[in-house]
């Protein structure tokens, strides 16, 4: 079966720590069986150095049995090393001036969002339908926390959901997550002609936006148009399909190798499963919203009282 025409162009933020690499390694090895013929790989980093990684290489080499290209770009000059995020906006400008088709795509994610070949299809198929409503195809970050359980990364509590917040779109059901972010986006040249025009495009504009008060220039660059012309009574752009029983499906979940905020009781964040995440309104979602607020609370005041019991707790460094 002949693969699709579309040409996709990736940029991924890699600021080197050879203890990250392994993450890096499992995103370039999904994108390797990605079911697509023509794609280029940018690896956006402060240090160069980062090529001579030996499973690195191992990924890279698996890039070019496709066909696929992948590059290095030297970030410099960067008033903060966090603004490595922010230097994919020129390959992203210089992607939107080149002749191409209109269903051309982008991707910008962070090194250690897994995105795999049933991601970009499910993105692929969705998206003329959910445009039409003004909205996005999202995705939802997951990790894998203790006994094998899903984890919704960026969920802090439950989202209670009433029947008319449901979007049906050709015969499948979709929710608007309060919790949109996932590290990256995806866009086509329609897309991303209204992005390049928007505040969100630009570093210090995006950072004067209402939503980015208390986000980092990290996430306000992976936002992109989450909050850009949001149809009314939606969180964002942002939408993604469920089931019957408001699961979201599995092909609208990115892995977060780092696996990081499920493993921490530091974070209100990454304590639920990801089937949980979409309750139906009424009291027993907000009894179960009460439940989870007291066990959150406890882990991180556990959590805090075994750091400070460390004994390099108060050391000085």
């Amino acid at each position: 079966m002949a693969l699709p025409q579309i040409s996709f162009d990736i940029s991924i933020a890699a600021h080197y720590n050879p203890d990250r690499i392994k993450f890096l390694v499992k995103v370039l090895e999904a994108i390797a069986g990605w079911r697509r013929s023509h794609v280029s790989v940018t690896l956006v980093t402060n240090d160069l150095s980062i090529q001579a990684e030996p499973t690195l290489q191992d990924a890279a080499n698996l890039l070019k049995d496709r066909g696929f290209d992948l590059r290095y770009d030297h970030a410099t000059g960067m008033a903060h090393p966090w603004h490595l995020t922010w230097w994919h906006k020129t390959h992203l400008r210089e992607w939107f001036g080149r002749d191409g088709s209109d269903e051309d795509l982008f991707m910008y994610i962070e090194d250690d969002i897994v995105v795999d070949a049933a991601n970009i299809d499910y993105f692929v198929s969705a998206l003329r339908a959910t445009k039409g409503l003004g909205c996005i195809p999202g995705f939802l970050r997951y990790e894998v926390g203790r006994r094998d359980t899903v984890i919704a990364t960026d969920y802090s509590g439950y989202q209670s959901v009433e029947k008319r917040q449901k979007i049906d779109i050709e015969g499948q059901a979709y929710i608007a997550p309060i919790y949109p972010y996932w590290a990256g986006f995806i866009m086509d040249r329609e897309l991303c002609a209204e992005y390049l025009a928007s505040p969100w495009s630009d570093l210090k504009a995006a950072d004067e936006m209402p939503q980015s008060k208390y986000n980092t220039c990290r996430v306000q660059s992976a936002w992109a148009l989450t909050y850009q012309n949001v149809p009314q009574d939606l969180h964002s752009r942002y939408i993604v399909p469920v089931d019957d029983d408001l699961r979201p499906l599995d092909e609208c979940q990115v892995w977060h190798a780092a696996n990081n905020y499920s493993a921490s009781s530091e974070h209100q964040f990454g304590t639920i499963p990801m089937d949980k995440i979409f309750q139906p309104a009424g009291l027993r979602v907000f009894m179960k919203q009460a439940a989870w607020k007291v066990m959150s609370w406890r882990q991180r005041a556990l959590g805090k009282m075994r750091r400070l019991m460390r004994p390099e707790a108060g050391k000085k460094v």
